[in-house]
Formats: C-alpha cells, structure tokens, sequence
C-alpha cells in the first residue's frame, strides 16, 4: 500500500477518533499502534517502545512539570488579584482603561506562568465580572480575556518553546527570547485596537464613574504597584538564571519553583489544602503533556516508517512553489489543525515533519519556531475547541454563553494574524533578540 493511500487511512482514522470525542492524546497513540500491529507485526510494539523513552527521559522536558507547578503556586498564593488590582486603579480612568489593564496583566502573568490557563481563568474570576458590572461590551471583554491569556504561551518561559526547542534541537534560551518581541507585538496591537475601539465608541467600554475614581488615593495606586515587586523578582530569577549562564533551562525552572514556593508562604497562602491542589493539577497537567507527547511521537514514527514523511517532502518541496508559499501552506496547514487539536499535540505531530522541510528550503528553524507558535496562538481562541473558550467559560459561568464566547474571538484572531504576517514580512522581530543576546 502506498503511502499516499496510508496517509488518507491514518488521518482519516485520527480526524474519526476526535469528532468521535477521544482524547487527541489517546487518538494519536491508538491510531500508530494499531497500524504499526497491522503494518509489522508484534515486533512493532517493541520498536515504538523505545520511541517513548525518548521523551520520558528527555532532561530539557522535566522543565515542563516545574513550570506548570510554578503556574500552579502563584495562581494559589493569589498573585493575578495583585496584578489586576494594580491596572484597575492605574488604567481605570481611560476609555477602555479596564481592558487594557486586563491584557498587560495577562502579559505579565504569562511571563509569571509559561502557559495561558492561570491568565485566563484568573481575569475571568477578577477582571470579567468588574468589566462587566462598568457596562463594558460583552464580547470585547471575553475577547480580551481569551486573547490576553494566549500571551502566555508566547511571552517567554513558554511552555510550547520550551517544546519546541527539543524538537527542533535549538537552544531553550534562544526559542525563550524568539516569542519576547512578537508578544509584546501582539499586545500592543490588542491595546491599539481596544483603544481605537473605545475612542470610536465610548459607550462600548467605558471609564470608571467620578465616584469610583474619587475613591481611589494615590496612595493606593503606588502600593498597588508595590505589591507587585516580588512577583517580577520572580521573572528576573528564572530568566536571569538561565540567560546569564547560571543555570539550565531545567534548573531555572526549578529556581522559579522554589521562589514561588517562598513567595506563596510569605504571602500566608501555602498550607496542606493549597498545597495538595497545587500537586494534583501539576500532576494532571503534566501527565496530559506527556501523554500527547509520547502518543504524538508514536504517530510520527509510525508515519514516518510508511515513507509518510517524504511524501509530505515531496508534497510539499516538489511543487515547484516558491520557497515563502512552501512555509505559507505549512502555516496554513497549523492553523487549520488549531481549530480541531491541541497545540502541544499539534507541535510534537508536525515538527519533526516540517523542521527538516524548513532548513532544506533555507529558512532559520529558528524563526519558524516563533512563527510556528505564534501561529499556535490562534488556536486557544478558535471555535468550538480552543482551550481558552472552555477555561472562562468554567470560571464565568452564567454571565457569559458559549455563543459569547465564539462571537467575542474573530477581532483577536485577526490581530494574531496580523501579527503573523508582520513577523513573517520583518523575521528579525523574532531573530533579532536571541541573536543579540546569544549570538548565532
């Protein structure tokens, strides 16, 4: 059987294992090892075994579960009510002020926390409900929401950098920089448009009354920034551990464990119940990445013992197209697979397909990379199984719809497009940085 008719059963197996409602992490691994029994034999299961290994006892990846338990502390020790409280009395007086301050503060806790659950879940529980009851526009306040948070899976440490630098065999410290200029890229084109969209129409989102201005000293907004100190030291820690030479990738995920840990007891936030929360959603989460991980290499590896790979090879090399249209599909091809999966599934499926594709061609792994999760950013707020949309959607409750939700994300997304397109015309927004610090 060729590969091409392979390719067609695989996919097509998948594509029925996920609108069946199987786990993206299950589907993948079932569908390799069913077709490497029927393809090989027994001695197949042996053969994929050994593909596990290579991410159980992948050293750069023990960083994922100390980032997640980092995320886990500071969402615990309640340091996004600080955050937020601090834009709300600094941006509150403006047009649009409140949403504005919700992405900043979603900015700064993706550079907290590495991943985009904690920002979101946490400005739908303080930022949704203050916009809300100021008459903010429905949809421009979960759509900041949702948006804001995917910033964290951008803003370094990423958590899909970190992944992606194993795949792609690039230095950690360097993918880390690649996502810094894009995000503050995208943030500022959220604000602009918040801005642009508040000044138009005021109404749509407007400032905080005379009477809740009045009620706010000075004196608050400076101890609110104060309070805001040793969260940021904690930033400084884990990215100047690991890009003055200090530490690993790993051990500065550690250091920023351990800081979070003192900072979440000196807040008096740190006892048994907080603790066992902390452990058991580190521990889910971690174990759906390894999963995803392992199920996804099992796929490839599989997919690649068909000659799947040169087919995409050939697919893609071998239509003649210009070299920027061969990278363009490929960006496509990741969008469209953002509507139906997830991004951690979709980076460990088409990386080590793509990768070799995109140095061939002659283009930097290490652009693409931070175009590759740029890209990925799309799909926590694309409809109908964006993580973002399910995250506020379990913490806002009855004071949004689904149907808000989905109708509050096309604006976003076109700005993350945008975005997109900015970093491909100008690929020293995502080079120049880790260039500049760490060389070539």
């Amino acid at each position: 059987m060729s590969g091409e008719t392979l390719t067609i059963y695989m996919f097509c197996s998948l594509g029925a294992l996920i609108f069946a409602g199987v786990p993206i992490a299950f589907g993948l691994g079932l569908v390799a090892i069913v077709f490497g029994f029927v393809l090989w034999g027994p001695a197949s299961l042996f053969l994929l075994s050994s593909h596990v290994n290579g991410v159980i006892f992948n050293y750069t990846l023990l960083a994922v579960p100390l980032f997640l338990f980092m995320a886990n502390v500071l969402k615990e020790a309640g340091i996004a009510e600080d955050i937020y409280d601090a834009m709300y009395k600094w941006m509150g007086p403006i047009p649009g002020g409140l949403a504005i301050g919700t992405v900043v503060a979603c900015a700064i806790i993706g550079a907290l926390s590495g991943v985009s659950a904690v920002g979101v879940m946490a400005m739908g529980t303080l930022a949704l409900p203050a916009m809300l009851a100021r008459n903010y526009d429905k949809r421009m306040a979960t759509g900041t929401i949702l948006a804001g948070g995917a910033l964290g899976q951008l803003i370094p440490p990423s958590v899909l950098a970190l992944v992606y630098s194993s795949i792609a065999n690039i230095s950690v410290g360097k993918m880390f920089l690649a996502g810094a200029v894009p995000g503050v890229l995208l943030s500022l084109l959220f604000i602009a448009y918040i801005a642009v969209r508040s000044l138009l129409n005021p109404r749509l989102c407007p400032p905080l009354s005379k009477e809740a201005l009045a009620s706010i000293t000075w004196r608050e907004r400076w101890l609110a920034l104060v309070r805001n100190v040793p969260p940021l030291l904690i930033i400084v820690a884990v990215l100047g551990s690991l890009f003055s030479g200090i530490a690993s990738p790993t051990e500065s995920a550690a250091v920023g464990a351990g800081a979070s840990l003192l900072l979440a007891a000196s807040y008096g936030k740190l006892n048994r119940a907080s603790l066992r929360s902390i452990l058991s959603n580190t521990v889910t989460a971690s174990a759906m990445v390894m999963w995803i991980a392992t199920s996804s290499l099992l796929f490839v590896a599989v997919y690649s013992g068909i000659g799947g790979a040169n087919f995409v090879r050939e697919l893609l090399v071998g239509t003649q197209l210009a070299p920027s249209l061969v990278i363009a599909l490929m960006l496509l091809i990741v969008f469209f697979l953002g509507f139906f999966m997830d991004p951690t599934g979709i980076l460990y499926l088409i990386g080590p397909i793509f990768v070799p594709i995109v140095s061939e061609l002659g283009f930097s792994p290490l652009w693409f990379g931070g175009m590759l999760i740029l890209n990925l950013e799309t799909a926590y707020l694309s409809p109908p199984f964006g993580y973002n949309l399910f995250y506020l959607k379990s913490v806002a409750g009855n004071l949004v719809t689904t149907k808000d939700l989905y109708l509050s994300t096309p604006p976003f997304i076109a700005l993350q497009v945008l975005g997109l397109i900015l970093c491909a015309l100008y690929p020293e927004l995502i080079t120049w940085l880790p260039t500049t610090l760490l060389g070539d």
